[in-house]
C-alpha cells in the first residue's frame, strides 16, 4: 500500500473538478481512497467524494497491482 499526504491549503495543490479526479482514478485497477478529517472516501465513487471536505490535510491511499502508476498519475494532476 502506498500513501501520499498533502496539505490542500498549500498553493502547490492545483484545484481540479472532482469528476476529473474520479475519471482518472477509474483508469486503474487498484483501490484508491482519500481521508480528510476522520472521513474516508473511495476516490472512484462520485457520491463519496462529493461529500468529502477537500481542504486541510488529505491522505491518499493506493492499494493494488498498479498502485505505483495510480499514485504517480494522481500526484501529477494534483501537485504538479
Amino acid at each position: 500500500m502506498l500513501t501520499r499526504q498533502v496539505d490542500s491549503r498549500e498553493k502547490a495543490l492545483r484545484p481540479i473538478p472532482i469528476s476529473y479526479l474520479i475519471q482518472t482514478a477509474n483508469q486503474f485497477d487498484c483501490e484508491i481512497y482519500v481521508t480528510s478529517e476522520m472521513t474516508t472516501a473511495n476516490v472512484k465513487s462520485y457520491d463519496e467524494v462529493k461529500n468529502l471536505r477537500l481542504n486541510g490535510y488529505l491522505t491518499f491511499y493506493f492499494k493494488g497491482s498498479d498502485e505505483s502508476e495510480a499514485k504517480d498519475r494522481i500526484q501529477s494532476i494534483l501537485w504538479e
